[in-house]
């Protein structure tokens, strides 16, 4: 997965640390710096993040599920005669998050699929051209480093 500019992202964040006062914040803006960096050394390569990728993927699409089902569930009206007490629509928005994550587990709506694509070829691509660069600078005698 390519994330832009993600070195400046995480000098910013770390500058942002250092200009907080309270210590919580900045153990909060250190954290989140040190993540950006770790991120920024994860690749597609690893096959690990690959699975952390298609993980993050099937998140995204079952929210997403879950999301229209929420929106579905408002356009059928209320049981007037006995009304809807708090326990039903708890266990009505349970069940709907249990059945948003089980369908995109079985596939759901293919848009976890198509998400991971994308981003994988995003991937591809950025390491094509970065490859394509750097044997055009050596045949012409230069060395250039494009990581970061």
């Amino acid at each position: 997965m390519q994330i832009d500019n993600i070195g400046t992202n995480s000098i910013l964040a770390q500058q942002q640390a250092q200009n907080l006062q309270g210590s919580k914040d900045v153990d909060k803006a250190k954290s989140f710096a040190s993540e950006l960096q770790a991120a920024q050394k994860n690749t597609l390569d690893d096959p690990a993040y690959q699975k952390k990728l298609k993980d993050a993927c099937k998140g995204f699409e079952s929210m997403f599920i879950q999301l229209m089902w929420k929106e579905m569930r408002k356009t059928v009206p209320e049981n007037s005669l006995f009304g809807e007490s708090n326990g039903e629509k708890i266990f009505r928005d349970m069940l709907d998050t249990e059945m948003s994550d089980r369908m995109s587990e079985a596939g759901g709506l293919g848009l976890a699929d198509v998400m991971y694509k994308q981003l994988t070829a995003q991937y591809q691509a950025r390491k094509d051209m970065d490859a394509r660069a750097k044997a055009s600078l050596a045949a012409k005698g230069r060395q250039v480093d494009l990581t970061g």
